[in-house]
């Protein structure tokens, strides 16, 4: 196996310092000064390693994607062989614990989509794509339910995780991710009507 070089270990500890400036101050707050300072390295360095601003703000892309996509393909991964979908469920709802930064590092880059559209469709891939793995489990455990319900339900338990996520950081009042839980079992449930007829 390859050594791993000190230019990428730099590089990605940079890539990690400008993602937690990105989920404290937004990409746009997320200026040359503050990354060198949260990375600890003097500011032309950030040039060296990672290029100019649209090239920065492309690899901080790819390493955000990059770390969701590896912890997604991981929560499929870790779902049991049986009772998936209520596994699912409750490793998207029951759980207590949440990544602030992540939410808010998500949150900070479809918010600068507006003006780096760039960014737009890899972001939207990834939505996508979790809803698509979200589908698939529905649809494995309910092989005769209707494909468009099954789509529609997908959407749904993906919006209300997203937005569970996001809502967070305010501390909800006790009960209130039972009631996104109760939300997404409703949509569920519909969708797994057809299989039961």
């Amino acid at each position: 196996m390859p050594r791993t070089s000190l230019k990428d270990v730099r590089t990605k500890e940079i890539l990690s310092a400008f993602t937690r400036c990105v989920a404290r101050y937004g990409l746009d707050g997320s200026t040359l000064a503050r990354i060198s300072e949260e990375a600890g390295i003097a500011r032309p360095l950030l040039r060296h390693y990672l290029g100019n601003r649209e090239e920065m703000i492309q690899r901080l892309l790819d390493h955000v994607l990059s770390d969701f996509a590896m912890r997604t393909k991981t929560f499929f991964d870790m779902l049991p062989a049986t009772g998936r979908i209520d596994a699912l469920i409750e490793a998207l709802f029951g759980r207590v614990d949440y990544s602030s930064e992540s939410a808010a590092v998500f949150a900070a880059l479809v918010a600068a989509s507006e003006r780096h559209k760039e960014i737009r469709q890899p972001l939207l891939r990834f939505v996508y794509e979790f809803e698509d793995r979200i589908a698939a489990e529905i649809s494995a455990e309910n092989t005769s339910a209707d494909p468009n319900l099954v789509d529609v339900a997908a959407a749904g338990i993906t919006a209300i995780y997203f937005n569970t996520d996001a809502v967070m950081p305010l501390v909800p009042k006790e009960g209130w991710r039972d009631r996104q839980r109760a939300a997404a079992l409703v949509l569920l449930e519909a969708a797994c009507q057809s299989d039961r007829t």
